[in-house]
């Protein structure tokens, strides 16, 4: 305990000099960096839980990409019997009238 006072006494100039905001996260920086390193380093979490993790989320996507593959075989099927042709014929060009009105019919409503 005895530490911990003298500690804040020896921060007390600095905090009266710097501000108590720029103490305040110089601190929070250094303690987000001790607890980066410690998950990076295993330290914080062990590393067989982390491997135990990683296991169940490689096995549970793979539960889920059979899922998917089976719920979207059908819809596969039927794309490649029907065999769709592709509409080319809307950039070669063509001005057909598709049933809207030209921009300068609108602005000449729209102008007093």
């Amino acid at each position: 305990m005895g530490t911990e006072v003298s500690t804040i006494q020896e921060l007390l100039p600095l905090v009266e000099k710097c501000g108590l905001s720029v103490v305040l996260l110089f601190l929070f920086i250094k303690f987000a960096y001790i607890q980066w390193r410690a998950v990076s380093k295993g330290e914080l979490v062990p590393r067989a839980m982390l491997d135990r993790a990683l296991a169940d989320n490689d096995r549970l996507q793979d539960i889920l990409d059979k899922e998917r593959a089976a719920f979207t075989q059908p819809t596969l099927e039927v794309l490649q019997r029907q065999r769709l042709k592709a509409d080319h014929s809307a950039n070669s060009g063509n001005d057909e009238d598709r049933g809207g009105q030209p921009c300068g019919v609108l602005f000449k409503r729209l102008s007093p």
